[in-house]
């Protein structure tokens, strides 16, 4: 019987964090918060890995970012679209190839990138910081339910 209680107080906390995460970023949304959360929270998670991912390898085209941001083509054209328009990226072709169409960060898109990385890096020292009041088999039990949650999404 103990495990049936342990496996709903799991699926309450669980809720719980959902509807508190939910909760968290209509807060964020409506107060803007810092500046670098109102710069960032002008674009979409896409658009921003997008930013993120010419941030690291210096130009890109829609394929290569389709597989680095795992999402499809018409979703890259899309979100590449506006990032253009609004001088995030600039379209660049080689010599060679005029046919094939790369993209590179602008300053601006260089300054988003850059607000884009100090806020993961925030959020990455904020679950750090909790993390360290687990022990390596209360972490390896939360990676595994993570990466089980996670696959089950996918499979949806």
């Amino acid at each position: 019987m103990k495990q049936v209680d342990n496996k709903n107080e799991a699926i309450e906390a669980l809720q719980r964090l959902i509807t508190e995460r939910e909760s968290a970023d209509r807060r964020r949304k409506g107060m803007k918060g810092s500046q670098e959360e109102a710069i960032v929270s002008d674009w979409t998670l896409t658009q921003l890995h997008i930013v993120a991912a010419i941030k690291e390898i210096g130009t890109a085209n829609n394929i290569t970012l389709s597989e680095m941001v795992n999402v499809s083509k018409p979703a890259i054209t899309k979100a590449v679209k506006k990032l253009l328009e609004h001088n995030i990226l600039e379209k660049a072709q080689q010599e060679d190839n005029k046919k094939e169409v790369y993209y590179l960060l602008t300053k601006s898109g260089e300054m988003l990138a850059l607000i884009h990385n100090q806020l993961h890096e925030q959020a990455k020292n904020r679950y750090l910081r909790i993390l360290n009041d687990f022990n390596t088999a209360e972490l390896e039990t939360i990676i595994r339910f993570l990466n089980a949650i996670t696959e089950n999404m996918k499979s949806r």
